[in-house]
């Protein structure tokens, strides 16, 4: 199964996703702007790991442009709280993707299909602080601001916070079109 956008397709991850999604992941800026570990180069035993994400997750999805199959990057919605209806959402696009509008097409069909598809009440992510980007990107999706951990993540020789985001279900029913 898949789904689609103007220009993007979103399918489900193969095995031979995973050397796609390592050499993704040992791009400098992008472990930078997304993890909490040490950033450094990771072997083919990461793929485990990012295995691991994939299966773990509520919704999960390989992200390639619709006229050439090229490969963009990969999204999660993990269940952070089942019982309340909570997804957190993790997305991930390669360096020479960006700046293409990508993030906003890809972001404006999750965020409508973890309302109606997953039936989710809020969908949740956190940002660092310097990921000017990616910040801006969420909020014109309809992401707000709603805390921040303070100098928790080291990077690159100094602190960066992490901006934790929001959206609840009747904000983006708000936002739809009448």
């Amino acid at each position: 199964m898949f789904y689609s956008t103007e220009r993007l397709n979103l399918r489900s991850y193969k095995e031979s996703d995973l050397e796609r999604i390592l050499e993704l992941w040992n791009e400098l800026d992008v472990q930078q702007n997304t993890s909490t570990e040490h950033v450094v180069p990771r072997g083919p035993k990461f793929k485990d790991t990012v295995k691991g994400w994939l299966d773990q997750a509520r919704f999960h999805s390989i992200i390639e442009v619709k006229a050439t199959d090229e490969f963009v990057g990969f999204l999660t919605i993990r269940d952070e709280n089942p019982k309340n209806r909570d997804g957190d959402l993790a997305i991930t696009l390669t360096k020479s993707q960006w700046g293409k509008g990508y993030g906003s097409e890809i972001l404006k069909f999750v965020v409508d299909y973890a309302f109606r598809g997953l039936a989710l009440h809020r969908l949740s992510l956190g940002v660092f602080d310097n990921n000017n980007r990616a910040t801006s990107l969420y909020k014109k999706v309809g992401f707000v601001e709603e805390g921040r951990i303070r100098k928790a993540n080291w990077v690159d020789g100094e602190w960066r916070d992490v901006i934790l985001m929001g959206i609840l279900e009747d904000e983006w029913k708000a936002g739809l079109p009448k």
